[in-house]
């Protein structure tokens, strides 16, 4: 099995309604492209992540966008 880094992304969808809602997917943003195709292909925008999936229908997204997520400061280790 391939292994990949350990990035993750910000998938901003608007919707038809105007509602804004960001999914964090874990991948970088290069799967932009490949998002785009696959969702053109079947109609479907489908985001995952290591624990949890969507599928969000194209017919009830006005736009989506793709961004790097921040990156977290690394956790401070406290002296015994």
């Amino acid at each position: 099995m391939k292994q990949y880094p350990d990035e993750a992304s910000d998938v901003t969808v608007t919707f038809n309604d105007g509602e804004v809602k960001v999914y964090r997917i874990s991948a970088n943003t290069s799967i932009g492209g490949w998002l785009a195709r696959e969702a053109g292909a079947s109609g479907v925008l489908s985001l995952f992540n290591k624990e949890q999936s969507w599928g969000i229908p194209l017919s009830s997204v006005r736009e989506w966008s793709i961004a790097a997520a921040p990156k977290e400061p690394p956790q401070k280790r406290g002296r015994k």
